[in-house]
């Protein structure tokens, strides 16, 4: 697993995909569920550009198990909350939190996917994911975080 690890750190293999100069909201995704994630920014009408300008990071995991720490843990650094985006079980969240669980509690994030902080379900475990789920997602984060506006919310109900 050590070697794993290594090869993992060594090959872009995760990578952030979009970040900002100044960011708040990060969103930690895999597979088709990427897809989803863009899908719904863009239904959504946020650019590239109006994702860095809000605050958004977007980390793309390639090596689902074992989740490799140091690269996630550099995605986490600075953001104020993270939304775990993948189909069925949520699988690499946990790895995720356990990654982040010896970090300086200041410094850690709060983190979600299946559920949110109150234990609602916020993304489902089963079925298929859509953009207009993982949509719904993620301007209930940026509304929790003040970064929500009336034009995101149209746009979700027009979808």
């Amino acid at each position: 697993m050590q070697a794993v690890a290594a090869f993992a750190r060594a090959n872009p293999i995760d990578r952030i995909v979009l970040d900002s100069p100044a960011p708040r909201f990060g969103i930690l995704t895999t597979g088709k569920a990427y897809l989803d994630v863009r899908q719904a920014l863009a239904d959504l009408g946020l650019s590239a550009d109006a994702c860095a300008a809000m605050g958004l990071r977007i980390y793309k995991v390639g090596l689902v198990w074992p989740l490799e720490v140091e690269g996630a843990r550099r995605f986490a650094a600075g953001l104020e909350d993270v939304l775990v985006v993948e189909e069925k079980h949520g699988f690499i969240e946990g790895q995720f939190v356990h990654a982040l669980y010896n970090m300086d509690a200041a410094g850690r994030p709060s983190v979600v996917g299946k559920r949110d902080e109150s234990g609602a379900s916020l993304l489902p475990s089963e079925g298929e994911l859509s953009p207009t789920l993982v949509a719904r997602a993620i301007l209930s984060r940026l509304q929790r975080m003040g970064g929500g506006n009336p034009q995101l919310a149209q746009r979700l109900a027009r979808l």
